[in-house]
């Protein structure tokens, strides 16, 4: 309220200047500007609705699409926060319209129609609430935002489960799950978690069934795992989710006092749990006061004491809910009538049972089972027009793909046709110089001439010679740079990273590579014998040989670990190099050294393998060497059976490291020596707090420094990963 006073009185004193103040009848966009700006920096609802309705009846009569965009997206704001959803379904609705004309603002109307689902959801317009979400989740899929698409997904989650629809719900929730999984989001992760668990309640909350106490305590389970991934976190959406969990867990062990034979401690669970919630939930709304004091009720009739529990019920029966909290409000009678009939009050039982048929025949009534099935059914049409539409697009798009490799295949026989007619015409061209010189060669008077001449078009030979093979070489490195992968894979695997890699010629003997598999992320550097076009050969030949493992795995049911996957690199890569195996001259011993580092889903831990190669991981500014076989990827004369996989515990914040010899082999520094695995090791020890990337250009100028004039040894990567 004082900031509404303050901001009047400020808008009256600007009134009285006449040059740049506020105009009287307020009919100027510089008006409606501070209008939206109060607007915006208030934290009243009042006064925001008042100002930015001012500058709405502004800016309506112009052509300015952002400013009026504002406006209908703070009107829409206060009234939904008053819950006056259908006036804020109007402006968000004007909103959506204003900012659909710019193609850039698709964020804008993707949380628009999310904003649009939550009004329409409490409204009791379920069709229109789900489409609003679908449409919301397909913009954030088109923008990748995997936050947002796992929000909208529990939502439709949630549309669904808000018509009885449990198994469509519990699928959208676990697709949820997936998603906030890949994207190692604890609160997105305990969010599902709490869905699947309070969905699971819900469903045989009133179901006296066989199967009721093991699926509650499966709802339990679920809760309880939300609870602890977001109990670090300090943000109003995990405290609200922490108390909602409460409640959740009370629930839970009220049903199994019904439900179980043997009720056990679960009346002093549930109370502990339901005093939790009562402490953290400071002010509580209508609705959650119906749920507790109706629990606080039926804890006292668990032990007999009905005139307790009486005035507890008779409260909650008298609170303002809404249709919402139809099935508690049922509850309620229910406990009442059986509280009165205990007592030998029998008119009171008689009337709170009444009451309690009433609205649960309410709850079942013809029209809400109408309403869940036309759900149902117009989900299903929607989905099916999505298929076909998906459909179409795929026939087209494959089409336009066959147009396209065919004009690709006439172009290419096209241009094959012209390089062969141009060969032609160099061959007979050359056969006339040819003729033409050895005719001169016989003038015995112009002899030193033509020997000048030939030395010349030996030299411009020799240099055009070295043209072409540079531009090969040039050309093999944007080949080998596109098998390799990139630095934007890598960051597509682990969001905080960094990639050194520098090859000392055009191409390089060193290798990385970075990929996903059934949840486990997978992290590769590898480092071929030699360098230059050599080691880019063994690096092709590596590269395919991974990607052919990793597809194996990816359809078998074998283990991921860095030793079996280094087991067969080396099976791979000697079976490629020694295909003559009764030539004992064509035995290549040329190979490979190679670090694998593979992070499983959980998290919490690091598997390792090396061949002829180790790792450095930095846990809690501690630096830890983990060392691999002492047996490179090929022939080698004391080679192992099977390569080691070294298992780390880790947490989050810690950095592990992968790096080629050609980083510790480089010499320099005063004495001319070289850089050292313990110089390297003490180096990231010092620097892995910092932000990967500025590692990395303090790294490159270190080493830099430390070389000097001297030349670059060898090829040299440097791979770091955040956990």
């Amino acid at each position: 309220m004082k900031l509404y006073v303050i901001s009047f009185l400020l808008l009256s004193l600007m009134a009285l200047v006449p040059s740049r103040g506020l105009s009287q009848d307020g009919n100027d966009l510089e008006s409606a500007r501070r209008y939206v700006a109060i607007a915006n920096g208030s934290d009243d609802l009042d006064t925001i609705k008042f100002y930015s309705k001012k500058a709405y009846d502004i800016v309506i009569k112009s052509s300015d699409l952002t400013l009026l965009a504002d406006c209908a997206n703070n009107l829409a704001f206060a009234y939904a926060s008053k819950r006056l959803y259908d006036s804020a379904i109007i402006y968000y609705k004007r909103h959506y319209i204003t900012v659909s004309e710019d193609t850039n603002r698709k964020k804008d109307m993707a949380r628009t129609l999310g904003n649009l689902g939550i009004c329409y959801k409490n409204t009791g317009k379920y069709i229109d609430m789900w489409n609003c979400f679908r449409q919301s989740k397909t913009l954030f899929e088109q923008l990748h935002d995997t936050s947002k698409v796992c929000w909208t997904t529990i939502e439709m989650g949630k549309t669904y489960e808000s018509v009885g629809l449990y198994q469509q719900a519990r699928e959208y929730y676990f697709e949820a799950l997936a998603l906030a999984t890949a994207r190692q989001s604890s609160d997105d992760i305990a969010r599902c978690h709490f869905e699947i668990g309070n969905i699971t309640l819900n469903e045989f909350y009133n179901i006296q069934s066989d199967s009721t106490v093991s699926k509650v305590m499966q709802a339990r389970d679920y809760i309880l795992q939300a609870i602890d991934e977001c109990y670090y976190s300090a943000d109003n959406y995990a405290d609200t989710l922490r108390s909602l969990g409460m409640l959740a867990l009370s629930q839970c062990y009220m049903t199994l006092l019904k439900a179980s034979p043997q009720p056990g401690n679960y009346a002093d669970s549930c109370r502990h749990y339901l005093k939790r919630f009562i402490t953290m939930k400071n002010g509580q709304s209508p609705s959650d006061s119906l749920v507790t004091e109706t629990m606080k009720a039926m804890l006292l009739l668990h032990e007999h004491k009905y005139k307790d529990a009486i005035p507890l019920l008779e409260n909650a029966a008298q609170l303002p809910v809404g249709d919402n909290s139809m099935r508690d409000m049922t509850e309620v009678y229910k406990q009442l009538s059986i509280a009165h009939s205990a007592l030998g009050n029998y008119k009171e039982a008689y009337t709170a049972k009444r009451k309690y048929n009433d609205l649960f025949n309410k709850l079942g009534t013809e029209e809400n089972m109408n309403r869940t099935a036309n759900f149902a059914a117009q989900t299903e049409i929607n989905a099916a027009r999505e298929r076909q539409n998906n459909e179409t697009k795929y026939r087209e798009a494959q089409e336009a793909a066959d147009k396209e490799h065919w004009q690709k295949v006439i172009r290419t026989l096209m241009e094959c046709l012209v390089g062969v007619i141009l060969i032609v015409l160099a061959i007979i061209l050359s056969l006339r110089k040819k003729r033409r010189l050895n005719k001169e060669l016989n003038d015995r008077n112009d002899q030193l001439l033509k020997q000048r001449d030939i030395i010349a078009k030996q030299k411009n030979d020799e240099q055009e010679a070295q043209s072409i093979i540079l531009s090969s070489v040039e050309y093999a490195s944007k080949i080998q740079s596109l098998a390799i992968g990139s630095q934007e894979s890598v960051t597509a695997i682990f969001p905080e990273n960094f990639v050194y890699y520098r090859p000392r010629n055009i191409v390089s003997g060193d290798w990385y590579m970075a990929t996903a598999l059934k949840g486990h992320r997978i992290m590769i550097e590898a480092d071929c014998t030699g360098h230059g076009i050599p080691g880019a050969l063994l690096c092709m030949l590596g590269v395919s040989a991974v990607k052919d493992i990793t597809y194996r795995l990816k359809h078998s049911s074998t283990a991921i670990l860095p030793g079996l996957m280094l087991d067969e690199m080396r099976v791979a890569v000697k079976k490629a190099l020694n295909k003559n195996v009764g030539d004992s001259k064509a035995i290549i011993d040329d190979g490979m050294d190679m670090s694998i580092v593979v992070l499983p889903p959980e998290g919490d831990r690091l598997l390792f393998g090396g061949a002829n190669q180790s790792a450095i991981l930095i846990s809690s500014g501690e630096a830890i060497r983990l060392k691999g076989d002492a047996n490179p990827i090929g022939n080698y004369v004391r080679e192992k059976e099977h390569f080691t996989t070294t298992e780390m515990p880790v947490r989050r914040g810690d950095a592990v490291y992968l790096f080629s010899d050609g980083i510790q082999d480089q010499t320099g520094g005063e004495e001319y020596r070289k850089y050292s695995l313990k110089k390297l090791t003490t180096f990231l020890a010092e620097h892995y707090a910092l932000e990967m990337q500025q590692q990395m250009a303090i790294f490159e100028k270190d080493l830099e420094t430390y070389a000097g004039e001297q030349p670059q040894v060898d090829d040299r990567t440097l791979v770091g990963i955040r956990i």
